[in-house]
């Protein structure tokens, strides 16, 4: 194997840790295929699980591996149990399942992983290298559902480079969030830092335009009272807003523009007012800054069930693998 970063091989000793199953249901995707090599060369799972066609799958890997498992998303018996899964998920909400859906989502290897993982067959799923960001949502949603107390899905990116790390919240589900969804972002955000890095204490920064009333908009309103619902829930994590990057990054400009902050000019968890400020930030950063950029780590989920951009290659793949058992272990 090639040599990794340090964060690479921190989540590979975390992972390795505490050996999980692991489903990637794109099985035949090349990409996903050579991911799948290394994680099980890197002797991080208990299972691998790979759905899709299975022939295809198995002249591919071309392993005898006993931790792994392929599911053909063809098979008949695979099609009725996810299908009966979704159905019974959909008529408990109330919102039975049309006629049309029913004939074809059991078909969907991307549903057909989501049941594995709500029955408790698999730890986690990662997914959509071969799927939009939508149709991972969805099958999420409809097939796991949420997290107890929490009722927006998001997706924040892990952003390092070097020793330097920092998360961005959310990048990739909630076009425009709430004051309530803001909160909501922010506080599986700070989850999904303290996992990772238990070591270092999260500090949220709201992001704005504005500092500490520097302005006035209804668009700055907003991250005001995303701080106020977030503070209500008495989470125990520090917490500021709203700020401009600036002065929740750097510590000279936080002391002028939010004297008296405690995380003012040292935030670590960057929690953006819209997808549009998150996603372009997230990509400058990793363009310009250099900064590796991994995710998006799908929160708020109640198991993990990761998303993957359409352009992954098989190590984005491989480290998301990662991120998905840790969440799943920890």
């Amino acid at each position: 194997m090639a040599v990794e970063s340090p964060f690479v091989q921190k989540l590979l000793k975390m992972a390795g840790a505490k050996k999980g199953r692991l489903a990637l249901p794109e099985g035949d995707d090349p990409r996903v295929i050579e991911a799948a090599k290394s994680l099980l060369q890197s002797d991080v799972l208990s299972e691998l699980w790979l759905f899709g066609k299975a022939s295809q799958i198995t002249a591919a890997l071309a392993d005898t591996d006993k931790r792994l498992n392929i599911v053909d998303a063809s098979d008949e018996t695979v099609i009725v149990q996810t299908r009966n899964h979704f159905e019974q998920r959909a008529n408990a909400k109330g919102k039975p399942l049309s006629a049309e859906e029913s004939a074809v989502i059991g078909t969907s290897v991307l549903n057909q992983a989501a049941m594995y993982l709500a029955q408790n067959k698999v730890d986690a799923v990662v997914a959509g290298c071969a799927h939009t960001t939508a149709d991972v949502i969805r099958a999420t949603l409809k097939g796991v559902g949420m997290k107890k107390g929490l009722k927006t899905l998001s997706g924040s990116f892990v952003m390092v480079r070097d020793d330097v790390i920092y998360l961005y919240g959310d990048c990739g589900v909630v076009a425009d969030p709430t004051s309530e969804q803001l909160a909501d972002i922010a506080e599986a955000t700070a989850d999904t830092f303290k996992l990772l890095f238990p070591e270092i204490a999260p500090k949220i920064a709201f992001l704005s335009f504005s500092s500490k009333g520097s302005a006035d908009h209804p668009r700055v309103d907003k991250v005001r009272d995303a701080l106020k619902f977030f503070e209500a829930r008495k989470t125990g994590y520090l917490a500021d807003g709203e700020l401009q990057f600036d002065a929740a990054f750097v510590p000279e400009i936080g002391k002028r523009k939010a004297p008296g902050s405690l995380v003012a000019g040292q935030a670590n968890c960057f929690i953006f007012p819209d997808l549009d400020a998150g996603n372009i930030g997230y990509k400058i950063t990793q363009r310009l800054a250099g900064f590796e950029a991994y995710g998006p780590i799908l929160q708020g989920g109640d198991k993990p069930y990761l998303d993957l951009s359409r352009g992954a290659s098989a190590k984005d793949i491989m480290v998301s693998g990662l991120l998905a058992l840790i969440k799943a272990r920890y």
